[in-house]
């Protein structure tokens, strides 16, 4: 019996132009960095005219934004990573801890969220209102959270709140120093300590008693 094989979905003439865009603005951010980067630039990166990308983008800073959203959807939502209920929860939640903290140590993400940033101070109230509601998506470690606590390894955890915490705990050492420039990002022997660190805590809170 043949099976169909799925043909590839073709790109419209307009996604392919957009798809060039995101990738000469990627070029362009890592040779010139954010701040340096302008359209013209990423039209140059891109091989397309600076009018096709405004009518992409309207701005550098939404640009910069739709760049974010976009490795955070990768990175963090559909990062493929299943709860284990045979395996240990240790091993498990450093994985995806150590995931969050990577991610936060690229110092191309960090120009991105600095722009981005400022850009949402002075936005109007939807942008930081569609920002804030992207980021509340269901990511794989909030997925997680959820498959152990219905399993009953961890006690009085409420999954959203627990993924708070972690979060919280991250920023203050992983996130918002860099940011702020006020220290080099984690290297990895560094970035591993914070991870286990925040893992323990989180586990000597909800662990159930074995």
């Amino acid at each position: 019996m043949s099976q169909t094989v799925s043909q590839p979905v073709k790109l419209t003439r307009s996604e392919l132009k957009r798809k060039d865009i995101l990738e000469g603005a990627r070029r362009a951010f890592k040779e010139f960095g954010v701040v340096d980067a302008s359209m013209d630039k990423v039209a140059e990166m891109a091989s397309v005219s600076k009018r096709t990308v405004y009518n992409h983008f309207e701005s550098k800073e939404v640009l910069v934004s739709y760049i974010i959203r976009d490795i955070w959807s990768k990175t963090m939502v559909d990062y493929d990573f299943k709860y284990n209920p045979n395996s240990d929860l240790k091993s498990q939640l450093m994985e995806l801890v150590l995931n969050e903290v990577q991610l936060s140590q690229k110092e191309e993400f960090f120009e991105l969220v600095r722009i981005a940033i400022n850009y949402g101070l002075f936005s109007q109230d939807s942008f930081r209102t569609e920002m804030s509601q992207y980021f509340e998506q269901d990511t794989a470690l909030i997925r997680w959270l959820k498959a152990a606590c219905n399993d009953g390894r961890f006690d009085n955890m409420e999954p959203l709140k627990a993924n708070k915490q972690i979060k919280a705990l991250l920023k203050g050492q992983s996130f918002w120093p860099q940011i702020l420039r006020f220290e080099a990002p984690l290297n990895e022997a560094e970035s591993h300590q914070l991870a286990e660190e925040t893992v323990d805590l989180i586990l000597a809170r909800y662990k159930k008693a074995e």
